[in-house]
């Protein structure tokens, strides 16, 4: 099981847990057209890959209340779908919610599950409120299967308008990077990029490897 000792310790950072909690339960309603064009991005890439066969684990970072697991579970059914969230009422609307797949309250910094054991690891809009994006590559890099993939979605950095200024006064806005920023961190922590664009929406949309894994998965 995840430190859940450490995830409640830590109060603040690039986003609030204890926010996240507490909007947990509107999350979905509230947000969930805003969340719909990144996980098109992300079907949209996975369904591009050649894969050699169905993933027979996937893990979702920052799952939030599950929907994009639910997507992944109808496109591969035969999966074990996991997710994880810091945010303790993530995971408790997730479990109601989407009971085919396990949630669990932990960060990407620290996954506990066995090396080499998820064969497809998703990440959609959190990779900007984690409180450090290598040491969570580098666990990524771990758990990842030889053969897997990871598929990160993230928005790119907004321009410096009044609200990004507020937002960041308020010290709520994400500490979004630039996609080759993005590329050089996983490329650091030992994975191996496949794909990666920004798309027109401003949306990061890139595909990993392990870099000492095969290439059993490619773009078409």
């Amino acid at each position: 099981m995840l430190n859940a000792g450490k995830t409640k310790r830590v109060k603040k950072g690039p986003g609030f847990i204890e926010t996240f909690d507490q909007i947990a339960p509107i999350y979905e309603e509230k947000y969930g057209n805003k969340l719909n064009s990144a996980h098109e991005e992300c079907l949209s890439i996975l369904n591009k890959m050649d894969w050699t066969s169905s993933p027979r684990s996937i893990l979702d970072i920052g799952c939030g209340t599950g929907v994009l697991l639910e997507h992944l579970h109808t496109r591969w059914p035969q999966a074990d779908c996991i997710g994880i969230d810091p945010a303790s009422g993530m995971v408790e609307e997730a479990t109601k919610r989407r009971p085919f797949a396990r949630f669990l309250v932990g960060m990407a910094e620290e996954l506990a599950f066995p090396s080499d054991s998820i064969d497809l690891v998703v990440c959609s809009m959190s990779f900007g409120h984690w409180y450090d994006k290598s040491a969570g590559l580098h666990e990524i890099r771990r758990v990842l299967h030889a053969n897997g993939l990871f598929c990160l979605i993230e928005n790119a950095p907004p321009g410096w308008g009044l609200r990004s200024l507020i937002n960041w006064l308020m010290g709520s806005l994400g500490s979004y990077i630039p996609e080759t920023e993005i590329v050089h961190l996983a490329e650091s922590a030992g994975l191996q990029r496949i794909y990666s664009m920004t798309t027109a929406r401003n949306i990061i949309v890139s595909v990993f490897q392990r870099s000492s894994g095969g290439h059993s998965y490619h773009g078409q």
